[in-house]
C-alpha cells in the first residue's frame, strides 16, 4: 500500500511539473510604436548579391583584389579552371588581379552587377 501512494505521489508530482513549462509569448508593439509606423522600402535589383567567376590557367594560386566606395574583398584560389565567388556587394570595383605563378598583376575597374566574368588568367614564360 505504500509503495502504491509513493508511485501515485511522484506520478502526480510529474504530471504537475510538466504543466509548468514555458508559456508562449507573443510580440506586441507598444501604444507608442504604434502611432509612428516607418516603412522601407527595398529595392530588390539593388540589393541583390553579385557573383564573381574566374577562370585560373596560371598553374599557381589566384589572388583578387576588389577595393570600392564601401566594400572591399579579398579572394584566393589555388584551383586550375572557374571559381565562383559569391555574396559581393554591387558597385564599381578597381580590381587587382596577380598570381603565384607569375610576376607582375593584373589592374581595372569594373561595375558588379549580376554575375561579373573575369578573362581567363594565364602565365606566359618569355
Amino acid at each position: 500500500m505504500k509503495t502504491l501512494r509513493l508511485l501515485t505521489i511522484v506520478s502526480l508530482a510529474i504530471l504537475l511539473f510538466s504543466s509548468l513549462g514555458p508559456a508562449p509569448v507573443y510580440a506586441k508593439s507598444s501604444s507608442s510604436a504604434a502611432t509612428s509606423t516607418i516603412v522601407l522600402t527595398i529595392d530588390p535589383a539593388k540589393s541583390k548579391a553579385v557573383k564573381l567567376i574566374v577562370n585560373n590557367r596560371t598553374g599557381g594560386s589566384l589572388y583578387v583584389k576588389l577595393s570600392g566606395q564601401s566594400s572591399s574583398y579579398n579572394f584566393a584560389t589555388s584551383k586550375q579552371g572557374k571559381t565562383t565567388f559569391n555574396n559581393i556587394k554591387p558597385g564599381v570595383y578597381m580590381i587587382s588581379v596577380s598570381s603565384s605563378a607569375c610576376k607582375g598583376s593584373l589592374n581595372y575597374k569594373k561595375n558588379f552587377k549580376g554575375t561579373v566574368t573575369l578573362k581567363t588568367f594565364i602565365c606566359r614564360k618569355h
